[in-house]
């Protein structure tokens, strides 16, 4: 696997791929055995949902329950999964091989930088391209163990558009890799890009008059042509496509620019603006690595990057919700009137004609876990980082044991996974004041507390996995896998009330249940995500300190 610089990123990157496929297919397998569970009570219940409220999720009204769970799939978590994938391998693809330190083998190859950027991105577009395949197949074979109904469906042209949009996505993060060397920036940029487009997607819509901005926007594409009723929207998926190569071309000009991990060479306009006294700063707090005073700084800092930009991010969008609300009360009022109570209890979905619900459904369902998943996975996975780096014999080599080195490695998941937390929280409460919504203040810091605490579980996991382990992928792998399934289950499972309880088994479920910003805090559910998450680290711990390290 190691006679090309395309095997080799394939060797790397291919098991986050494996991991994120499985776990789609758990959840659509899940999710639509669920609905089978129901019966012909599934059927009429979805017949009387509301023709615009089907055309918003991107289904026809005649799809059944299997379209409802297939737009979620293709439209919702599926999108959220294949472009993480693309943008983890594109801003690793370079600035990745930099920070590993491995740039310098691969360059020192007889092959020219265009050559190792295009053999990168090649493999990175193939794991893109091969998970959106098979995760379209295992919706299908899904559907087929299921027994359920398939009409009216096109699975093929849905897979095209969540995959054209997740490369590009991908792009985005190769470019700016390539651009900057900065593997941080360029995942953090990029996924804020995600997280910015999903929202102006889903929201821009409810405004007549800003409707058609929403089209700027990629995830629009995924599903505001209705791929999975009406198929494939050729012209905009050749522009996404066109704009894809460019940025790939960008990428190819940018890193022949660069040197590595340096500004030695460097285009005229681009060595002016990062010069610039005003963004000099603003670049040198995200590139991170600047602390050296102790293991735990050291670990914080290396999460700086993507800390600025999950929290600054989360902040400012959970503010501009509050006063969103006042001006889509009325709208939001009149769809859900129309839908029987029976049928939102089916679905999962909060009841958004209330500021708890709004923000329950706009932010907390998705954003803020995916927000908190990302700093705490990526804090959890920086122990086994230091193996792949080749970075742990040093610090052994200082007077420190390995129980406290990884202690301390551990301390950046609870405390990225905090300021998440706080940063949510602080938004809500200020789209609250804004807005003048009247919500609880201490629901609110409820809430902000218990995603903190569902991050540390997840960040726990992937720590438990790469002390376990020594490897870098798994422990990325564990921690996004349980993320993707503990989502699904606690959206899914519920519609049935046979299986409810089965809900329970996801980390989601306690922090998610009854809507904190509606009951408060729930203190046996903050207690299960504190012991779950002393328990994967003590577990951790443990494994580290009997396992042989890879220097």
């Amino acid at each position: 696997m190691l006679r090309s610089v395309y095997l080799k990123t394939l060797r790397d990157k291919w098991l986050a791929a494996v991991i994120g496929v499985a776990s789609l297919f758990l959840i659509a397998w899940a999710g639509l055995w669920a609905y089978a569970g129901l019966g012909t009570d599934a059927t009429d219940l979805f017949v009387s949902m509301p023709e615009a409220y089907l055309s918003l999720l991107g289904i026809s009204p005649d799809s059944g329950p299997e379209g409802l769970m297939l737009s979620n799939l293709f439209n919702f978590i599926g999108p959220f999964v294949i472009a993480g994938i693309a943008i983890s391998m594109g801003a690793s693809a370079i600035a990745g091989e930099e920070s590993n330190g491995t740039i310098n083998v691969l360059g020192a190859l007889p092959r020219s930088r265009t050559r190792l950027v295009t053999s990168t991105s090649l493999a990175v577009a193939t794991i893109a391209i091969l998970a959106a395949v098979l995760a379209t197949a295992s919706f299908a074979f899904a559907l087929q163990i299921t027994g359920s109904n398939t009409d009216g469906l096109n699975l093929a042209a849905a897979g095209l558009h969540m995959l054209v949009v997740s490369l590009f996505y991908g792009a985005v993060a190769l470019s700016l890799g390539a651009l900057t060397g900065n593997r941080s920036l360029a995942s953090g940029a990029a996924v804020a890009f995600v997280v910015v487009s999903f929202l102006a997607a889903g929201m821009l819509p409810m405004f007549e008059a800003a409707a058609d901005w929403a089209k700027i926007f990629p995830w629009y594409w995924i599903s505001g042509p209705n791929p999975l009723a009406n198929g494939v929207d050729v012209g905009p998926m050749l522009v996404i496509g066109g704009v894809t190569i460019a940025l790939f071309v960008l990428a190819l000009w940018g890193y022949s620019r660069r040197d590595l991990h340096d500004r030695a060479v460097r285009a005229p306009l681009v060595a002016r603006v990062l010069d610039n006294p005003r963004v000099a700063p603003i670049l040198a707090k995200l590139a991170g690595n600047g602390s050296a005073r102790g293991v735990a700084s050291k670990a914080l800092s290396d999460l700086r990057a993507v800390l600025i930009v999950a929290g600054a991010g989360s902040f400012f969008m959970t503010l501009i919700v509050g006063p969103m609300f006042n001006a889509l009360a009325d709208t939001i009022g009149d769809v859900l009137g129309a839908m029987p109570e029976g049928m939102l209890a089916m679905v999962g979905f909060a009841d958004m004609s209330t500021p708890e619900g709004w923000y329950y459904g706009e932010m907390l369902s998705i954003v803020a876990p995916v927000a908190v998943a990302v700093v705490a996975i990526a804090a959890g996975t920086a122990l086994a980082g230091e193996e792949k780096r080749r970075t742990v014999e040093v610090t052994m080599a200082s007077p420190i044991s390995r129980t406290s080195f990884a202690m301390r490695k551990a301390l950046a998941i609870g405390t990225g996974s905090a300021i998440i937390g706080v940063a949510i929280a602080a938004g809500i409460a200020a789209g609250n004041a804004v807005g003048n919504l009247g919500m609880d203040y201490g629901h609110i810091a409820a809430s902000g507390l218990l995603l903190a605490a569902l991050g540390c579980v997840l960040g726990a996991v992937s720590f438990f996995a790469g002390a376990l382990t020594g490897n870098a992928s798994v422990a990325m792998g564990a921690g996004t896998g349980v993320a993707i399934l503990g989502w699904g289950i606690n959206s899914f499972i519920p519609i049935n009330p046979d299986l409810a309880d089965w809900a329970k088994v996801s980390p989601f479920y306690y922090f998610a249940d009854g809507n904190p910003l509606e009951i408060g805090m729930t203190w046996s559910y903050l207690a299960v995500l504190l012991g779950a998450t002393a328990v994967l680290i003590v577990g951790g711990l443990a494994a580290y300190q009997r396992r042989d390290l890879r220097s």
